[in-house]
């Protein structure tokens, strides 16, 4: 069983997709906080990591989708990353 990848806080990678398209990652210690994190981080109130912006960010709110939720390790981080720099070409 390959490890899960963490940040230096010792938060594990989650990876999801947006409702409207594409993908993102945050780091948190729990699925739940994650969901949380992602839908705040689409709303542009805070970072990927969970601090608030000190202005949020204008734009469109984006909504991840609860199901695509995973846990990921390094490898996979990247294969996904490079999944999302291809649909942009």
């Amino acid at each position: 069983m390959a490890n899960k990848h963490r940040n230096l806080n010792g938060d594990i990678c989650y990876v999801f997709a947006w409702e409207q398209g594409g993908g993102n990652h945050v780091y948190a210690n729990s699925k739940r906080t994650a969901l949380r994190r992602a839908q705040l981080f689409g709303k542009s109130t805070h970072d990927r990591d969970g601090k608030k912006h000190d202005k949020p960010l204008p734009g469109s709110v984006l909504t991840p989708i609860e199901s695509s939720i995973r846990s990921v390790t390094l490898n996979e981080l990247l294969e996904f990353d490079r999944g999302l720099h291809l649909m942009t070409i």
